[in-house]
C-alpha cells in the first residue's frame, strides 16, 4: 500500500508540474546546464558524500573509509530509488554483512541521521536570521544541544535496556565526537548546497531565499514519507518555503526539478559501483 501511494503521488506530481510548468520550459532549464557546470557540481556533491562517509567511519570504527563511502553511496542510491523510504533497509543489510552488531548499527544510524537533521535546522534558522535576527536564538540553542549530546546518558536509568544504552553512550560518546559529527554534517550540507549554486549558476543571485529552497528539499530526505525516486516530495519541499514568502511557485518547481534530477544522476554514478563493490566484497 505504501508503494502504491508513493507511485500515485509521483504520477500526480508530474501531472501537476507539467500543468503549471510547460514541458518546454523544463527541458530548456535542463539544457541550460553546461557539461562544465555539471562536472563542478558533481565534484562538490562527491566531496559532500566523502564528509558524510568520514562521519560514518567515526561512528563505526571497525570499517575502512572505502567501505564507509561505498555503504553511504549505495544507501543514498537505494533511498532515492525505492519508495516509502524502504531504501534505508540497505544500511542494515550492509552493516549486517560486515558483521557489525545490530545494536551498534542502529545506534550509529540514529545518531548520524540526528546530526543531519540538527545541521539542517541549524542552517535553516541561521539563514532566516539574515532577514530576521531573532532566529539567532534557536540557532544557538541547536548548536548547544548538538555539542552536549554526549551528556545525555546521565538522563537514562542505570538498569534494564536503557541501562545498557546508558553504559554504551557513556563509553562511546564524547565532546570531541559530537563536535566532529556536527562539523562533518554541516560541511556535507554546505558542499551539497555549493553543487546547487554551481549547477543552476546561482552564485551571483545567491541569497537566503536560495538557501531556504535547498534546505526545504534536504529536509524532505529525512522525513518518513518519500515518493518514487523522490519526485514530488523533493520539489514541493524545495519550492514551498519560497511560495510562503511570496516567490513564484512555477520558477522554484522548475529549479527544484532540475537539481533533483542532478541528485538522482549523481547518486547513481556513485551508488552503482559502490553497490557492485560491496556485493563483490560480501560474495
Amino acid at each position: 500500500m505504501k508503494s502504491f501511494l508513493s507511485f500515485s503521488f509521483t504520477i500526480l506530481f508530474l501531472a501537476f508540474l507539467f500543468y503549471f510548468v510547460p514541458l518546454t520550459e523544463v527541458l530548456r532549464a535542463l539544457k541550460e546546464t553546461s557539461v562544465e557546470e555539471f562536472i563542478f557540481a558533481f565534484l562538490f556533491y562527491g566531496f559532500s558524500q566523502l564528509f558524510r562517509s568520514v562521519r560514518w567511519k567515526l561512528l563505526i570504527k571497525n570499517i575502512s573509509l572505502i567501505q564507509s563511502f561505498a555503504m553511504n553511496s549505495a544507501n543514498i542510491m537505494f533511498n532515492n530509488l525505492l519508495p516509502a523510504r524502504t531504501g534505508e533497509l540497505s544500511w542494515f543489510y550492509y552493516t549486517k554483512s560486515l558483521r557489525i552488531n545490530m545494536s551498534y548499527a542502529l545506534w550509529s544510524f540514529f545518531v548520524g541521521r540526528l546530526y543531519d537533521l540538527m545541521a539542517l535546522f541549524l542552517l535553516f534558522f541561521f539563514s532566516l536570521s539574515v532577514a530576521y535576527p531573532l532566529f539567532l536564538i534557536p540557532t544557538g540553542f541547536l548548536l548547544i544541544i548538538g555539542l552536549s549530546l554526549y551528556k545525555v546518558h546521565i538522563l537514562l536509568p542505570a538498569s534494564g535496556k536503557l541501562g545498557d544504552i546508558r553504559e554504551f553512550l557513556k563509553r562511546e560518546a564524547s565532546f570531541k565526537l559530537c563536535l566532529s559529527l556536527y562539523s562533518l554534517s554541516l560541511l556535507s550540507s554546505l558542499l551539497k548546497f555549493f553543487s546547487l549554486l554551481t549547477l543552476l549558476n546561482l552564485w551571483d543571485a545567491f541569497s537566503y531565499r536560495v538557501f531556504l529552497a535547498f534546505l526545504g528539499g534536504e529536509l524532505s530526505s529525512v522525513l518518513p514519507v518519500h515518493s518514487f525516486m523522490g519526485f514530488g516530495t523533493y520539489e514541493f519541499a524545495f519550492s514551498l518555503p519560497l511560495k510562503l514568502i511570496g516567490e513564484s511557485l512555477k520558477e522554484w518547481l522548475t529549479l527544484g526539478f532540475v537539481f533533483h534530477s542532478f541528485l538522482l544522476i549523481s547518486s547513481l554514478i556513485l551508488g552503482i559501483p559502490s553497490a557492485l563493490y560491496l556485493t563483490k566484497r560480501f560474495s
